[in-house]
């Protein structure tokens, strides 16, 4: 019905009286029927606002609340909160610009008795049916200079001609979306975003939750712009207000329909086909630009839910605790969020934030100091029709993803109906760019359901669901960069695991080829020595990484604490995986000994001590190491037979086996008492001659140890071995002897001296055995560290 009555509805003039305070003076332009002495008792308080009197010049928006039927504005005593139920659906929402001014008082021509005071304020007033302030504001404000300026506040003749001036430019019967570019003219959006920066996203939002919201400043008139200027970046919003002067008007949801089709080429119906404007305004909401404080039972009626206000009385901004949700303060462009549980809520998401900064950062490039709403270069980007179009863009984005959101979680227990929505729709779950928490929170507001009323479900096919910001999301980059990354050290390990693999399988095979070579000889010179272990201890299953870690660590020579932390780390570990699960390089190991002749029974015995041969032209010097700790003594007739042997093993690649270290420290529990001597004896061992197999020279410590004639039982354990064994090693023996002298150990406890020059030629081929068997260890471990 509104559409068809004349704009604007007539111009007043308002005082100030010393003694009744502000009063309506004169009026124009009202129907005939209007009872002006009962015509909106708070007008001449919004029209002279608090803190008025401290500008040269201010204006003021308001709204007011009329009766079309009946021609009359709500009881004195009623309000806004208190309509008569039968006469909701005449009243609407009007609005209205004032301009003040204030004049000294000597100026006056003409004074009347009622002047008492050094000045003079007034304010010119126009009401109209639609918010056509930045259409009017120049004109009003020549208007009420031009007035002030005759110094004779008696001669109204220029506000009657204003008033009909303004109804023969707006008065055509026109419908609202021909005049709604216009609504948009004076609403500087460029200063609101200037001044709030991102702060005016998180507002928008703020407004569509239906909460309360307080705004506060001095400056009314940039108090009031800056409620209609947000209120305009919600398309279509600004134009359709007729609801929003009173908490108990609202629309019949009952007779809203879905929209099925639109027009292209009308934009009016585009918007319609969306749900726009969305309603923020119904029942329990109400918005006035400026409320004074004699307005303030209306906010806080208990049929006030929600609303928008702007106020410039403190005695309003010293009650924001009880009166609000958020109290915006214009004058500190400051947004404080006194309902702090919509903290998270209103949180903006990466997205939310780089939209609106890329928008704040145009406009801040383009500020123009001379002119506010004008960009320089007067460039498109960074302008008010730009920045109004982005805002478009984002609710457009914002419905559609809300709506493929609520269409996949109410088709979701049909699993046909979703495959017709492309899977990248799916995947990419656009809402949860706009924040999914304030998502949730708008679902339970009016304005929500009266959109999802009037919009169809499958809004998504027409207008694609995703958010305004298409730069590169950080967060996402550095997502993908990390599983890339994990990617490949995954792909890597893999490919060393393999490496690993191929090289342990090789040197299985070397070992495996050596020794069948060397059984045939072995087992007829040398005894096998194999002993078992008790049942409680099992064998080790991967000895390969203490013997890295050995190979790996630098060594000094003469260093003896270094050699034994060496020593100490292998025993220590062979000792922590006595329990743990056998590996399956286990079966390599045991086919191995099977070839050297030697047979477990089960796969399942251990070593425990070492045969050892009493006999002086026989003594053990090498021991064939393997994964279950079988210790082999090769012997050869002559020094040239210890190299060539020596040399086999080389060639062959020797894994060295832990086990050896654990048997002869078994065999010193079990066969020594003199344990000082043998431990006194193994350190001269490992301070003369750091080879890379300790367990083996060991072992050879012992075996010469052994021979000790101090040593009863000793003695008596290998004449009882020697009864049953032969010992035919002579060559052995003297290989223990130059081992012997070359560590400077009593020659009383070697059966017979041995040559300068075989102990040279010994030490010189165990050299070439510790190169040989470093060598392949050190790739292992390149190897190991280009996987970490």
């Amino acid at each position: 019905m509104s559409e068809l009555l004349p704009t604007i509805l007539g111009v007043c003039l308002v005082d100030f009286h010393h003694k009744r305070g502000p009063e309506v003076e004169y009026w124009y332009g009202l129907p005939d029927s209007c009872n002006t002495n009962e015509l909106w008792p708070n007008l001449p308080f919004q029209a002279l606002p608090d803190g008025s009197h401290s500008f040269e010049e201010t204006f003021t928006y308001f709204t007011l609340l009329y009766n079309e039927r009946r021609k009359c504005s709500p009881e004195n005593q009623g309000g806004a909160s208190n309509l008569p139920d039968d006469e909701l659906s005449d009243y609407t929402t009007l609005f209205a610009i004032s301009c003040s001014r204030q004049i000294d008082s000597d100026k006056l021509t003409h004074k009347s008795l009622d002047v008492t005071r050094s000045t003079v304020q007034k304010a010119v007033v126009v009401i109209a049916r639609k918010p056509i302030f930045g259409q009017i504001k120049d004109k009003l404000s020549i208007v009420t200079n031009a007035f002030f300026l005759q110094h004779d506040f008696g001669d109204k003749s220029i506000i009657i001609s204003l008033c009909e001036n303004l109804k023969s430019i707006y008065n055509q019967v026109e419908p609202i979306s021909s005049v709604d570019n216009g609504l948009y003219v004076g609403l500087c959006l460029r200063k609101i975003l200037y001044d709030f920066k991102k702060d005016v996203l998180l507002i928008i939002k703020a407004l569509l939750l239906e909460r309360r919201v307080i705004f506060y400043g001095s400056d009314v008139e940039l108090l009031c712009n800056l409620q209609f200027g947000l209120l305009s970046l919600i398309p279509n919003l600004i134009s359709n207000l007729q609801d929003s002067g009173s908490p108990l008007l609202y629309n019949d949801l009952s007779q809203l329909k879905a929209a099925d089709s639109f027009k292209s080429s009308d934009r009016q119906s585009v918007l319609r086909f969306l749900g726009l404007p969305l309603q923020i305004f119904e029942k329990g909401g109400m918005f006035s630009p400026y409320t004074p404080l004699q307005q303030v039972n209306d906010i806080k009626s208990e049929m006030t839910k929600f609303f928008i206000v702007g106020t410039s009385n403190s005695l309003l901004s010293e009650q924001r605790d009880e009166l609000c949700d958020i109290f915006i303060n214009v004058d500190e462009k400051s947004v404080d969020l006194i309902d702090k549980s919509l903290a998270p809520i209103l949180q903006l998401t990466s997205h939310d934030k780089k939209w609106i900064e890329s928008i704040v950062s145009l406009v801040t490039d383009t500020w123009n100091e001379n002119d506010e709403e004008t960009p320089k270069n007067s460039q498109y980007e960074g302008s008010e029709d730009f920045i109004r179009w982005q805002f478009e863009d984002y609710f457009t984005g914002l419905l559609s993803s809300v709506k493929i959101y609520d269409y996949i979680v109410k088709c979701k227990e049909n699993a046909i109906i979703p495959q017709s929505i492309p899977e990248e729709w799916v995947d990419s779950k656009p809402i949860h760019l706009f924040n999914i928490n304030w998502l949730q929170q708008w679902e339970t507001t009016q304005n929500f359901k009266i959109f999802n009323t009037i919009t169809d479900d499958r809004l998504f096919d027409l207008f694609p669901p995703k958010h305004p910001y298409n730069g590169v999301d950080t967060l996402k980059v550095l997502q993908q960069k990390l599983a890339a990354t994990f990617q490949n050290l995954k792909r890597n390990n893999s490919i060393a695991t393999e490496k690993d693999s191929v090289i342990l399988l090789k040197a299985t095979e070397s070992l495996d080829d050596s020794n069948t070579t060397h059984s045939e000889t072995s087992l007829a010179t040398t005894p096998s020595i194999v002993s078992t272990s008790s049942s409680k201890e099992r064998l080790q299953p991967n000895v390969w990484t203490s013997w890295k870690d050995y190979f790996n660590k630098k060594k000094i020579k003469g260093s003896a604490n270094e050699t034994e932390n060496v020593q100490s780390l292998s025993t220590e570990e062979l000792d922590t995986k006595e329990s743990s699960p056998e590996n399956p390089a286990k079966k390599v190991f045991e086919n191995a000994l099977l070839g050297l002749g030697f047979h477990l029974p089960n796969h399942r015995q251990e070593v425990t001590e070492i045969a050892e041969v009493k006999d002086n032209e026989s003594t053990p010097d090498t021991a064939e190491r393997d994964k279950e700790s079988v210790v082999l003594v090769e012997s050869a007739s002559n020094d040239d037979k210890v190299d060539e042997s020596i040399e086999q093993e080389s060639d062959a690649e020797p894994t060295p086996d832990n086990n050896v270290g654990e048997s002869v420290k078994q065999d010193n529990n079990t066969k020594s008492s003199n344990d000082d001597k043998v431990d006194e004896f193994i350190e001269q061992e490992r301070d003369t001659e750091p080879t890379p197999d300790n367990n083996v020279g060991e072992s050879i410590k012992q075996d010469s140890d052994t021979k000790s004639t101090n040593d009863e039982k000793v003695d008596e354990s290998i004449e009882q071995e020697s009864d049953t064994e032969p010992t035919h090693n002579d060559n052995v023996d003297e290989s223990i002897k130059q081992d012997s002298d070359t560590k400077s150990i009593n020659d009383e406890k070697v059966n017979k001296p041995i040559e300068q020059e075989s102990a040279t030629q010994f030490t010189e081929v165990i050299s070439e055995q510790s190169t040989s068997i470093v060598k392949p260890t050190q790739e292992l471990s390149l190897d190991d560290s280009e996987d970490l």
